[in-house]
């Protein structure tokens, strides 16, 4: 057996300037923040960072935005973190387009399991209108299956994920803990080269087959993040200065 657990620096080595980057996490809900801290401290730049949403204002990857590490985002809107909507408004994040989250989600899996793309009908006549999105390449394609027009949308895959699990064995099988799940499972398998952070490292056989989110064979490196309680305390603080929790609670 070859373990896969190395340090959290070792695995972020892997990540230079200008890498296309996937980062799992809802409003960084699930999102591996132990990693995204180490990155703001190197300072690694122009980054392509593909992310279902951009974050949450003053924590998590909205400090890559106000760090201006991120070149350009692939994602479905800029507008839950203040410093990713300011980079955007100023002109320093390049987004070529929006997707739906249900499309931004299908071009993720399509990624995973191999597949060139996918055909989606929703926002056809609205969101290739021309001139709405000024930096694309070309216009988008659309094709007609049985009566229907559908974009084909393109497999999104990354250089590098990151994903966030509660737990994962020295294989690099991952096991998730309740909403955090989200997007984590198929970013890992969309990623050429797959980063775990997880608040366990247990020994294998630890984790039920059944309960095996993520097979380690997606998995090239595994790291120690913060300990579960201490990522609930770092949460619960963010809330509390957020104003939507109380100390008491």
């Amino acid at each position: 057996m070859i373990s896969k657990v190395i340090s959290i620096d070792k695995a972020l080595n892997v990540i230079k300037d200008g890498t296309r980057l996937m980062i799992g996490g809802f409003i960084d809900v699930g999102s591996p923040i132990k990693s995204i801290e180490k990155i703001v401290q190197k300072g690694t730049k122009d980054l392509i960072l593909i992310a279902v949403t951009p974050g949450m204002s003053g924590f998590g990857k909205s400090m890559l935005y106000k760090n201006k590490q991120v070149k350009e985002l692939i994602s479905s809107h800029v507008g839950t973190s203040v410093e990713s909507t300011e980079e955007y408004l100023a002109g320093d994040l390049c987004v070529k387009e929006f997707f739906p989250m249900g499309t931004w989600m299908e071009k993720v899996r399509a990624g995973a399991m191999g597949l060139g793309g996918v055909l989606v009908p929703v926002g056809v006549g609205i969101l290739d209108e021309p001139g709405l999105f000024e930096n694309l390449d070309e216009p988008k394609k659309v094709i007609n299956v049985n009566g229907l027009d559908c974009f084909i949308e393109p497999a999104l895959t990354s250089e590098v994920s990151i994903v966030k699990a509660w737990r994962a064995d020295e294989l690099g099988n991952l096991e998730f803990r309740g909403t955090s799940l989200n997007d984590n499972a198929d970013i890992a398998m969309a990623g050429k080269y797959t980063i775990a952070e997880v608040n366990e490292i247990v020994p294998v056989g630890t984790i039920d087959p059944e309960r095996v989110g993520c097979p380690g064979v997606f998995v090239d490196a595994v790291v120690q993040g913060y300990t579960l309680k201490e990522q609930n305390d770092i949460y619960r603080e963010v809330w509390i200065k957020k104003g939507k929790l109380n100390k008491e609670e």
